[in-house]
């Protein structure tokens, strides 16, 4: 991808999941996603995937407060702050087909329509049905 990337080719791989770029590059799947300007992701169903996603698209900072009450004393409460994944693994493995995550370098990840040809009246035409 690198090497490509430096004559101007510009590719649009498709692996159905980590564990099958592992296989294929090794060590050096890491540089085959760090080449990659643009990640069009959709139907996750394994966590491994989903827990590497997950992490890639980070953390926010999320508030909340405690309370405690002692017999005796006035409540006493705690406002405390923590991160938490902005997808989680499972939400990732459960957005609906209809949807797809897309990670455009130097953008925030956005989760985004996913384009359906067949049923778009604007591509009316343009493709054979069920062409076998």
């Amino acid at each position: 991808m690198g090497l490509m990337a430096g004559y101007g080719l510009q590719l649009w791989p498709i692996l159905q999941d980590m564990s099958q770029l592992k296989d294929l590059y090794g060590d050096r799947a890491g540089t085959f996603i760090a080449n990659a300007g643009v990640q069009q992701v959709f139907g996750v169903n394994d966590f491994e995937t989903a827990k590497w996603l997950s992490q890639m698209i980070g953390q926010e900072t999320a508030g909340f407060q405690t309370d405690s009450f002692k017999p005796g004393d006035g409540p006493s409460f705690s406002n405390n702050l923590t991160g938490r994944d902005l997808l989680t693994p499972d939400e990732i493995m459960q957005l609906p087909p209809d949807r797809q995550l897309l990670r455009v370098q130097g953008q925030a990840t956005a989760v985004a329509q996913k384009l359906r040809y067949y049923a778009d009246p604007e591509f009316a035409g343009l493709f054979t049905p069920d062409a076998r």
